[in-house]
Formats: structure tokens, sequence, C-alpha cells
């Protein structure tokens, strides 16, 4: 499994991207910089997207992936649990805030470029190259995280998400489990407002982790705001957790 980082950033400072993810490059989790990160051949190859849930963070270039793809031909299935589809709808495209790609046509173009497309959670779906489950996390927001499985290997991805449990618990029950993408968006001190948001820190990161009985797997830390980088990953440093890797814009890596 190749997992392409196009962007891992909590925020959008020049030399940060914000979250999106390639997954060996054609399923797509997240979208905040896709735009910013592929060309287009690169995003002519993108079948389906995961979205998390529709912080604009998370999903910003959505519109902007659609205005270059339409003519094209192309058409890509966006996946995610009712209620997250949902808000695309009424929130992302609606003819106000962007155009409804999800039902454009014309003569260069049949099909709309996007396609909604639902999934039921805590059921495994085929989408693409991969079999996909996912199970609802803790946000403001309704919120995700996925089990990305390919014939050997499966990847969890946390979207944003505060203290949860469900996910921890299905996850021992995956033997293959690779790797975990999952977020710390705030230092220690900002305990408050990421309690607020519903976010991680690096003392809470550790309790949800101490949830995770596979002492061998990869924990991927994502989502650092840019203005804290530095302090949260002194703090994760601290923790002496040895699975703990803080991820970087444009990393590629193989599964």
């Amino acid at each position: 499994m190749k997992f392409h980082v196009l962007g891992c950033a909590g925020g959008q400072l020049p030399g940060y991207n914000l979250s999106c993810y390639l997954v060996d490059g054609s399923l797509l989790v997240d979208a905040g910089s896709t735009t910013a990160t592929l060309n287009l051949r690169a995003q002519q190859k993108i079948t389906d997207i995961l979205i998390t849930h529709i912080h604009l963070d998370h999903v910003m270039a959505l519109g902007l992936l659609a205005d270059n793809l339409y003519g094209r031909g192309t058409s890509i299935n966006l996946w995610s649990i009712d209620r997250v589809i949902d808000g695309l709808r009424r929130y992302f495209f609606n003819n106000q805030i962007w155009p409804d790609f999800t039902r454009i046509t014309g003569p260069t173009q049949r099909r709309p470029v996007f396609k909604l497309k639902n999934l039921s959670e805590g059921r495994s779906k085929r989408v693409g190259d991969h079999v996909v489950t996912a199970v609802q996390v803790d946000h403001l927001v309704p919120s995700v995280a996925f089990f990305i499985e390919n014939k050997e290997k499966t990847l969890l991805h946390l979207g944003d998400t505060g203290p949860t449990n469900k996910v921890w618990s299905l996850a021992g029950k995956y033997g293959r489990l690779i790797a975990v993408v999952v977020e710390t968006s705030f230092p220690n001190r900002l305990q408050e407002i990421a309690d607020a948001s519903r976010h991680l820190t690096p003392q809470t990161l550790a309790r949800e982790t101490a949830k995770l009985a596979m002492p061998s797997v990869p924990i991927l830390v994502t989502h650092l705001k840019p203005e804290y980088r530095r302090e949260i990953a002194a703090e994760l440093k601290k923790l002496k957790d040895p699975r703990l890797r803080v991820l970087k814009d444009g990393e590629v890596l193989r599964f």
C-alpha cells in the first residue's frame, strides 16, 4: 500500500498543506489541498474520495478539483456516512457557496464530475481497489474514521476527533493493521480549546493510543496546527512512545 501525504497540517500557512492523503494513486482521503499538490494528470487518476467530515480544511479543494476536471469525462465517487454526505449536499454543493458539480452535465461531461455515495457505518464496502469500513468518531460535526483494506493490509485513518472508543476496539480485530493515522491538533497547554473543539493534544493522544493493544503498530500523527507544530512535536517526543511518528507534507510511505 502506497500512502502519499499531500497535506497534513491542521491549519494553513505558507509551506503547510491542508489535510489530504492519496492511497495507491487513485483513492483520496479528504481533499483540503488536492489541487495545490497534484498536477492535472494525477488529479485525473483519482477515482474515489473518502470524506471524513465537512469542515473546510478537509474539503476545500473539492470545488476547484471539479473545475479542473469538468469536460474531461472524469467521474469521481465521494464516499462517507449519510450525515456527512448530507452536509456536502446542503452546505457545499448547493449552487450558493459553489456550483453543484454532483448534478452539472453537458456535451463534454455526460456524467457529473462527482457522484455522492453512502457508506453504512460499520459495514465494509468495496471502493475501487480497496475495501472500506467507516466508523464514527467524536467531533463537533459528524466525523468518521476509515479502515482501508487491500488484499493483504489494513490502514486505519481517523478524521478529526476528540477522545473516542469504538474505533479502537474495532482496530484490535484487524490482525493485518499496518498503521494508524490520527490527529493531534493542539499542545497540552491548550487542552481547554482542544476539548471544546473535540481535538486531541499529546496527553490525550497518549490516553487514546493506550486503548490500542497493538504495541508494534505505527501511530502516524497528523493535523498539527502550524503555529504550534514544534511545541506539539516536543511534547510527543516526551511521551517516549516508539510507535509515534509525526507526518510531513509530501512524504510517501509504503507498507
